[in-house]
């Protein structure tokens, strides 16, 4: 998937310090879960470079497969 298209499936939204809900569409479904995930989360929400997240499309795939695993997909 491209970045444009994964950004359209994954939804962020806070949900208390430090913890992010984070829904998916994953085949015509949707699916969340709580990540603690900031670094990815600061990454999408930035346009600077990190050290684990160099690029936007590691950031969202990240949430996009720990919602995956949180879900059992």
């Amino acid at each position: 998937m491209t970045t444009q298209q994964l950004s359209t499936r994954i939804d962020l939204r806070l949900s208390s310090y430090g913890h992010y809900r984070v829904t998916i569409q994953y085949r015509n479904k949707q699916y969340s879960c709580i990540s603690t995930n900031t670094m990815a989360v600061d990454r999408i929400n930035s346009d600077e470079k990190m050290k684990f997240y160099p690029t936007e499309k590691s950031a969202l795939i990240a949430l996009w497969n720990e919602c995956k695993s949180a879900n059992n997909l």
